[in-house]
Order: structure tokens, then C-alpha cells, then sequence
């Protein structure tokens, strides 16, 4: 199979910022005093966060009184790609792999713009990158909607995009399109991990070894 473009995620694949963004809503609560539903976790590991905040947000209003959540921890979250959050090792690597073979590279995000855009300059990936999409602009990529945006923008099928994730749910929606599937593990992920490699073509623990991603781009 002859790939032409890398849709690569960003948070939990290329960064190791899923624990940060997992903690923002248990911080909303100690923040607040208020206690968190029983569905809690559950619910942080179904959905994603945009939708964690909204639904928060309607359900406990005094969660951010002074400001809707969803900007308390956009602010939060600045902070913390700037400071705290670093790349996964290896994660260089990958996209030095991927360039040499000749792919195209979207990171293609549930991050939003202009934030994503900051992490990014902030770890100096613009010049080793193609192009910078969020699901904000194209679709959720457990839909058809970003695949199929991406594979215009770029002139090829779908059959020639290869999708590197960390979530499970969007590699089987991906897998189910036809695309090539690359899972990457992630601590915050490891509950729904039999799912991820169920739906991988290439599984990688980490970045260490590359060679089975290298050997399915031989094709």
C-alpha cells in the first residue's frame, strides 16, 4: 500500500499532555467545592473535552462562575504546553521517518486553533509539518468528515492516508474508511488499549523502535 500523507494527532501521540488535559475537569471541581457525579470518569473517557465542558457546564453551572469553562481551561492549558507538557521521546523521530518517506504531514487535532498553533511553534514543529488541522475546522475524527477533508486537500483517496492516534475510537472509524492505522499508546488511554491494537495495522508502545511503521510503509 502506497501512502501519501500522515495524519498525525497531537495530544497523547505526539505530546504528553493527556494527563493535563484529564486533570483540568477534577481541577474545576476542587476549584468549586462541588463533588463530581458518579459517571465522572466514564464520562472523560467517552467524550471529548469540548463536549466534557459542555455538558459540565450545564449540569454545574458553578463550576466557572466567573467564566465559561471551556476558556478557564483553554488559559489552563496554555500554561501548561508552555511550561510543563513535553514531546513524547522519539516523537522527532517519527516525523523525520515520515519525511523521508515522502508523506505529506497533517497534525490533525481535537485541539483548537489559535492554541494548537502556539504548542506547535512552542515545540518547533511548523518547518517539520505540512499542515495543522483541528476537528474544530474539518469534524470529529470518529466521523468520515476530516478524512475526507484532508484527502481533498491533499488530492489522494483515503486509501492513501495513514491516520497515527492514540484514541480507539478513531482508529476503528478510520480503519472502517479504509485508511492505514497506526496506534500509539498512551497512559490515559490503556483501558480501551485491546480496542487500539484491535484496529492498528501498526501498533507502537512508543517511539523506540520504529521498524514495524517503517516496514508497513515499504508496503
Amino acid at each position: 500500500m502506497g501512502y501519501r500523507a500522515a495524519l498525525v494527532d497531537f495530544d497523547g501521540t505526539l505530546a504528553d499532555s493527556m494527563p493535563y488535559w484529564m486533570d483540568l475537569p477534577w481541577k474545576a471541581f476542587r476549584r468549586s467545592g462541588l463533588t463530581p457525579p458518579e459517571d465522572f470518569a466514564e464520562l472523560l473517557r467517552s467524550a471529548p473535552m469540548w463536549e466534557v465542558a459542555r455538558q459540565l457546564s450545564r449540569r454545574y453551572p458553578g463550576l466557572s462562575p466567573d467564566r465559561p469553562l471551556e476558556d478557564y481551561w483553554l488559559a489552563l492549558m496554555e500554561e501548561n504546553y508552555l511550561t510543563r507538557v513535553a514531546l513524547k521521546p522519539g516523537a522527532l523521530e517519527l516525523l523525520a521517518l515520515l519525511r523521508r518517506r515522502g508523506l505529506k504531514i497533517v497534525v490533525l487535532s481535537a485541539t483548537r486553533q489559535p492554541m494548537l498553533g502556539v504548542a506547535l511553534e512552542h515545540f518547533g514543529l511548523p518547518p517539520r509539518i505540512d499542515a495543522v488541522l483541528s476537528e474544530a475546522e474539518v469534524g470529529s475524527k470518529r466521523s468520515r468528515a476530516p478524512y475526507e477533508a484532508c484527502g481533498e486537500r491533499l488530492g489522494c483517496p483515503l486509501s492513501e492516508l495513514l491516520l497515527i492516534e492514540d484514541a480507539a475510537p478513531n482508529l476503528e472509524c478510520a480503519r472502517a474508511l479504509g485508511l492505514g492505522t497506526v496506534g500509539v499508546y498512551d497512559d490515559t488511554m490503556a483501558g480501551s488499549l485491546p480496542l487500539l491494537r484491535q484496529n492498528a495495522d501498526v501498533y507502537l508502545e512508543d517511539f523506540s523502535d520504529l521498524s514495524a511503521l517503517e516496514a508497513l510503509l515499504e508496503g
